[in-house]
């Protein structure tokens, strides 16, 4: 698998090679079909709308439709964008979503490719010590940091995370993107509301000591500018 589209919310799901253009839009000579019903007698998405093509390192969108403010594409961690006509647009990440048409009257075109993962929190190196996750630098500290971004995570560990962000890694995106309470976090665990609060603060405890992680990660905090920031990293990609 290359390129796999599915267009939301149905379960129609294709796949496509790096050597193909795939066409998105309303007309049969589409390779993916969207937007093929007016809405209150006018058409909302363009005959051929955009193209998706691997560009010698990853799946570029362009906007081949000249009806502006019709597009939107989004990556799980990154704001939603408004791609203009005559526009690229390349992810940084491996599963992203295209909205076509006007707010209320949207399809959503959802993509991911085994192609490339974009930036990650890199696999636990060997040598790593168990209580930090890091690499074992011996007597310089510094030494090695830089080629390292490790975060050790126990399975509940990570199961905390999603029960609190797991909204953050969504395509297409929620209308609201915001981490759940300690409540319904706790719930979702199936714990006690004090012991997934205790796992939370050992997470950002780990968090913390990345040098890009956001300052708020501290204590028992839980933020939507944590939720991106782990969603952008790929810590809770659902893959």
């Amino acid at each position: 698998m290359a390129l796999r589209v599915q267009v939301h919310p149905t379960a129609w799901v294709d796949r496509y090679d790096r050597g193909q253009v795939v066409r998105v839009g309303r007309g049969r000579q589409n390779e993916v079909r969207v937007g093929h019903q007016p809405v209150q007698g006018r058409w909302t998405v363009s005959k051929v709308h955009a193209e998706l093509a691997w560009d010698g390192t990853r799946w570029s969108t362009t906007n081949v439709s000249d009806k502006p403010g019709l597009l939107q594409v989004y990556e799980p961690g990154y704001e939603e964008v408004v791609l203009e006509p005559g526009r690229p647009w390349v992810p940084v990440r491996h599963r992203w979503s295209c909205a076509f048409g006007r707010p209320g009257h949207r399809v959503h075109v959802v993509c991911a490719t085994d192609d490339h993962r974009g930036p990650a929190v890199a696999p636990l190196p060997a040598d790593a010590a168990p209580e930090t996750g890091l690499p074992d630098l011996g007597e310089d500290p510094t030494t090695g940091l830089d080629e390292y971004v490790a975060l050790r995570l126990t399975p509940l560990e990570r199961d905390v995370l999603l029960a609190y962000y797991s909204g953050f890694t969504l395509l297409p995106r929620p209308d609201t993107l915001e981490p759940r309470s300690h409540d319904e976090a706790a719930r979702r665990l199936g714990r006690s509301k004090d012991s997934t609060r205790k796992a939370i603060e050992r997470v950002n405890d780990k968090v913390g000591q990345l040098a890009d992680a956001p300052a708020v990660a501290v204590g028992r905090n839980v933020s939507a500018e944590v939720g991106r920031w782990l969603a952008r990293t790929g810590v809770i990609d659902p893959d």
